[in-house]
């Protein structure tokens, strides 16, 4: 009892970003506003292509807020003291929503030129005009709009309650909020998966006539979480430099982190191959199509790539106990995984449009990068708005035993 009042006299320091960071938020605002203006002359400009590049730009930056929420639901279901210590990265992640949902809105307007379904009698192919015709009740655009506003209430109805709690417990330090949020993300975990896996079924499966997977879902937000603890991890260490801490990042939570990381990894790479094997001898049509066009011409390079970088990799990289507890070298594999999601993220969704072969256009590089500059300039704002380090959570009172010896 001692020992606990002890713990909790223990004053947990108010460490802030410092003025580097404030650069770079500044930087990235100021880069992701130039790429906004080319986004506006590419729409004027190609404007079937941009919105493709637009897509994949959004289903990229807007994972980190999806599997932000899911990671944070995940941790105060599960408890571990790896998610307190990366909490305020976290949420920081997860306040990116409202920003997402007014991409989404954006995107409405391009909706004719990303989904086949939104003009079915223009379409001359029988096949798929049938297909569609069948999927109508499901896929309309009044359904299509209801479903993702109900899932972006969702999102952040989950996301900013636990966020309140989170700051009503640096406020009062009260312990019964620990156990309020554990017991209303355990139903979070279940319906946020559930939620995203609808909701990447319809922003990019439904932009395909034909294909259909149950396992497509899952895949995609497995692969957010992934990227979510990649951008953690590297955000950690670079914030944490010089012990700022006192101890509470150290080895031992980023080998924590690192695990996560290695077994995201291996839960991604078992649900694409499940989707792989499971189409691929079956060799019916409407499935068959979706893997045929990203295995040829330059998809194909891509396709090997992607097997290579998003798990061969990282699989072999986090292998290391040692790798995983040292900050630079873990930060490398993370650095290696965000870049590899970028290309994983391509390959899923542009082949879709560009069925001739492997293209890329400058749209993709203006997209890309003014959705994510305004979305970096967005995360480490809110990231500065708060203290680094939870500041009555008991878990984070001391540094591990373990780090100080």
């Amino acid at each position: 009892m001692s020992n606990h009042a002890h713990e909790e006299n223990l004053p947990v320091p108010e460490i802030r970003l410092g003025p580097k960071a404030i650069s770079v938020e500044r930087i990235s605002g100021v880069i992701g506003g130039l790429g906004l203006l080319l986004c506006v002359a590419g729409f004027f400009a190609k404007r079937a292509e941009f919105w493709q590049s637009y897509l994949f730009a959004f289903i990229y930056w807007g994972g980190f807020a999806i599997g932000g929420l899911g990671v944070l639901v995940l941790n105060h279901t599960v408890g571990g003291r790896w998610g307190v210590t990366s909490r305020r990265y976290l949420e920081a992640q997860m306040r990116t929503l409202p920003f997402i949902l007014l991409l989404f809105l954006i995107m409405l307007i391009g909706m004719r030129d990303l989904y086949p379904w939104t003009h079915i009698s223009t379409i001359s192919d029988p096949v798929s005009k049938a297909i569609l015709q069948h999927k109508a009740p499901y896929l309309n655009v009044p359904f299509f709009i209801a479903r993702a506003l109900i899932y972006f209430a969702i999102f952040l109805f989950w996301g900013f309650r636990i966020y309140k709690w989170s700051d009503q417990q640096d406020r009062t330090g009260d312990p019964t909020i620990r156990e309020r949020m554990r017991k209303f993300s355990a139903p979070g975990c279940l319906v946020v998966t559930m939620t995203a896996t609808f909701a990447y079924i319809d922003w990019i499966l439904s932009a395909d006539a034909q294909f259909f997977s149950t396992i497509y879902g899952a895949m995609l937000l497995f692969g957010d979480v992934l990227q979510v603890f990649a951008l953690t991890i590297f955000a950690l260490v670079l914030t944490s430099r010089g012990d700022r801490f006192g101890g509470r990042i150290n080895p031992v939570i980023l080998h924590d982190i690192g695990n996560m990381m290695f077994a995201f990894t291996i839960f991604w790479t078992y649900l694409s191959v499940s989707q792989l094997i499971i189409v691929w001898p079956a060799n019916l049509p409407q499935e068959i199509g979706w893997y045929l066009v990203r295995v040829r011409g330059g998809w194909t390079v891509v396709a090997s790539l992607v097997a290579c970088v998003m798990f061969l990799v990282p699989f072999l990289g986090l292998l290391s106990q040692a790798r995983k507890r040292d900050p630079k070298r873990l930060m490398r594999v993370a650095v290696w995984i965000l870049a590899a999601r970028v290309i994983d993220i391509f390959w899923i969704v542009t082949p879709t449009f560009r069925t001739h072969g492997f293209a890329i256009y400058w749209t993709d590089f203006a997209a890309f990068i003014g959705i994510g500059g305004i979305w970096v300039f967005l995360f480490i704002g809110h990231l500065r708005r708060r203290p680094l380090l939870p500041l009555r959570d008991p878990r984070v009172m001391n540094p591990l035993p373990e780090a100080v010896a």
